[in-house]
């Protein structure tokens, strides 16, 4: 794996880069490389890594909405049964199966405080 972990941001071992955990839209896995949409340039960072370890290392604004996808709940701009929208206008998937949860975790997030695009 070529990443570690803070409370508050990743750093890419092999980018030589540190990325604050607010900067991250989503990620998005693809076969073995998993891609990093962020606010900033870059705009998409590849790594090697897995969704579970990066979902173990997230803070708790992260959700595993789907086996490809893991969200930032502060920038989610709408959602729907099977997709959600973030403020940049990209969708991600949800999982049938996982709507249900996504909604109890999403209010609970808003709860706690979290910001709210929707």
């Amino acid at each position: 794996m070529d990443m570690a972990v803070g409370k508050t941001g990743l750093f890419l071992k092999t980018k030589k880069l540190m990325l604050a955990q607010a900067d991250i839209l989503y990620i998005e896995s693809r076969a073995k490389k998993v891609e990093i949409h962020t606010l900033g340039a870059p705009s998409c960072i590849e790594i090697y890594a897995t969704m579970e370890e990066l979902m173990g290392q997230l803070g708790e604004d992260f959700y595993r909405s789907h086996r490809a996808y893991i969200v930032n709940m502060a920038y989610i701009a709408e959602y729907g049964k099977d997709s959600i929208t973030l403020t940049n206008g990209d969708i991600v998937y949800v999982a049938k199966k996982k709507y249900s949860e996504f909604v109890r975790v999403y209010r609970h997030y808003l709860l706690k405080g979290g910001v709210s695009s929707v």
